[in-house]
């Protein structure tokens, strides 16, 4: 009983904040992935998918520093723009030693100094997110 009671409260207290009431200087923090996701730092090779057919993309060299099975942070050049497609690359250490993988930009942002951005897996074969399920246990 005390349980929902503190529950109710503190639902109460978001609604008041969200509203201008007595929390609004607050911030809340809701997590937003539907994956588990791992610090593994890991080299990443990736290029933009240019929209036309005659145009070759140029391959970077990052470093994967976190991985789930909906995508992957990268620490790199960026290359493109938030909604680009990339193809990516990353060495794992397992055999096979490559995920290959086609991903959507879904933030970018300077960290700590470094350019790094997000992505979203949008096809992967199925043993290699297998081998990224294997990984992130």
């Amino acid at each position: 009983m005390i349980y929902i009671f503190n529950f109710l409260k503190t639902f109460v207290y978001i609604i008041i904040g969200l509203k201008g009431g007595v929390m609004s200087e607050g911030k809340i923090f809701i997590e937003k992935r539907g994956h588990k996701r791992v610090f593994f730092s890991c080299p990443v090779k990736y290029k933009l998918m240019p929209k036309e057919d005659n145009v070759e993309a140029m391959k970077k060299n990052g470093k994967g520093t976190d991985l789930s099975a909906g995508g992957v942070r990268v620490e790199g050049d960026f290359i493109g723009d938030v909604g680009n497609v990339i193809k990516l690359e990353i060495t794992s250490g397992t055999k096979p030693d490559t995920i290959t993988a086609f991903a959507e930009i879904k933030w970018q942002k300077k960290i700590n100094g470094c350019d790094q951005f997000g992505l979203e897996f949008l096809a992967i074969k199925d043993e290699d997110r297998e081998i990224i399920e294997h990984i992130i246990k």
